[in-house]
């Protein structure tokens, strides 16, 4: 049962969408079936600063009713609520990015999905709704205390249609599919797209996961199965930034970098008229570096004299650092078995020589034995 205030959230946020461009096509019911405040935890945080419905109503039901992400646990859990801690680990993602991941799986009723992260368990109710009676939900979710927080809310919706299981969804489900759709809710890294995925996939069907790579996050990948156990991806245009899947995550490489001049490294030196700032700034090109640097981090530090662009192996510890000069040119500092700027360059002069591509402009191969990213 709903409520008038929630009635009005609905509508409120059904507006927003719509104002923002951002309310698919037949998705504005959807919203009103599975009201959102449902799968929302009584304490959370919206943009680091926290929320809590019994002692601020109308900011909680606020911040459910508009299109933000919430998040609900920070550091796999280690942080208590209302400290804001270092990493979120799960969160109920902005409304308008589940409704375009919905859109973009085409989910259809009678279906059988597979759903990698259940967080608050909201989108699954939504994937419950729109799969009906005749079909199933199954999702997974690592975290043992957020799956049974989340199966405790579905039941209390009567998603009678969907299990929730506690497990690493990296490696699919085998007993609940073959599956019609796979939706990944955690992002998972360049050239390691779980297999189990596209093996549990009906052939026609489709997996839709947030992709990234070392150095850049990456976008939101359309698989479509084969009939001979392959998949081939077509990378859309819609912007996502999620959490790395908690098994799978990058090595951390600390935002403070080392003082590299006593490191006792053989240090080459020279002079560049190339501007390190639109390879890091631009996404289209920063997504190049990515394909073509794996390992490779890098990021931008002020620093007294200025901006300093970095890269970084932590694997191998190699680096490289790029600063303007007082001449208009720029410095540059590398050291390693990698040289991390001169292989940013030869990555640069590639990406103009096929004509700047952009991130849509990727395909994606994957079999049982490889995976691949080239152009299309």
């Amino acid at each position: 049962m709903t409520d008038s205030s929630t009635h009005a959230g609905v509508r409120a946020l059904v507006a927003e969408l719509g104002r923002t461009d951002n309310l698919p096509s037949g998705l504005g019911p959807l919203l009103e079936a599975v009201p959102r405040e449902h799968f929302i935890p009584t304490r959370g945080w919206v943009k680091r600063v926290p929320i809590d419905r019994r002692a601020d109503p109308e900011t909680w039901r606020s911040a459910v009713y508009s299109d933000v992400s919430i998040v609900v646990q920070y550091d796999d859990g280690r942080t208590e609520w209302p400290e804001a801690g270092d990493y979120p680990t799960c969160s109920a993602s902005q409304p308008s990015v589940v409704l375009g991941m919905l859109n973009e799986l085409d989910v259809q009723p009678g279906m059988s999905v597979l759903e990698i992260g259940t967080g608050t368990g909201y989108n699954a109710a939504l994937l419950a709704e729109l799969v009906g009676a005749g079909g199933k939900v199954t999702t997974m979710e690592i975290d043992a205390q957020l799956a049974e927080w989340a199966e405790t809310a579905l039941l209390d919706f009567d998603c009678v249609n969907t299990t929730v299981l506690a497990q690493d969804g990296g490696l699919g489900s085998s007993d609940d599919g073959p599956f019609d759709r796979v939706i990944a809710t955690a992002a998972v890294h360049l050239g390691h797209v779980p297999y189990a995925w596209v093996e549990q996939t009906r052939p026609g069907g489709i997996i839709l996961a947030p992709v990234r790579g070392d150095l850049a996050a990456g976008p939101l990948v359309r698989f479509t199965v084969h009939d001979d156990g392959t998949a081939t991806g077509e990378t859309l245009p819609m912007g996502v930034a999620f959490m790395e899947s908690r098994t799978r995550r990058s090595p951390d490489v600390p935002d403070e970098l080392p003082e590299w001049d006593t490191q006792g490294a053989k240090i080459s030196e020279y002079s560049t008229a190339v501007a390190p700032w639109p390879l890091l700034d631009e996404p289209s090109a920063r997504w190049a570096l990515a394909v073509a640097m794996p390992g490779c981090r890098a990021g931008i530090r002020k620093r007294e004299h200025g901006d300093e662009a970095w890269f970084r192996d932590p694997v191998t510890h190699s680096w490289a650092s790029v600063c303007a000069t007082a001449d208009g040119r720029y410095h540059v500092r590398q050291a390693g078995i990698r040289k991390l700027w001169s292989e940013a360059l030869a990555a640069r002069r590639w990406w103009h020589s096929q004509g700047r591509p952009s991130i849509t402009d990727w395909k994606w191969t994957i079999t049982r034995e490889s995976q691949s990213i080239t152009l299309r």
